[in-house]
């Protein structure tokens, strides 16, 4: 994995994302990381290919492998309630 985001990034993102869509505190951490991976992963093919479509964009993530783990997301989650 290189590059990770780091923790206190992740918990910046899933501040924001849980804020946004509360539903979403009931996931596991799996299916956290998964959608941060997406999102992760469209905004490094956002910067790669910026002139593209939305369409275009998306037809280029799988050129980025995951960078987020499901522990990654739970020291991230650890570090959000730590801060409340």
């Amino acid at each position: 994995m290189t590059d990770a985001p780091s923790t206190g990034l992740l918990a910046g993102q899933l501040g924001y994302l849980l804020e946004e869509r509360p539903e979403l505190r009931r996931a596991s951490s799996e299916q956290l990381a998964e959608r941060l991976n997406h999102e992760d992963r469209y905004a490094r093919a956002r910067a790669k290919y910026p002139l593209e479509t939305d369409a275009e964009v998306q037809a280029h993530i799988d050129e980025f492998s995951p960078r987020i783990t499901a522990s990654a997301v739970d020291a991230a989650l650890a570090q959000l309630r730590d801060d409340d």
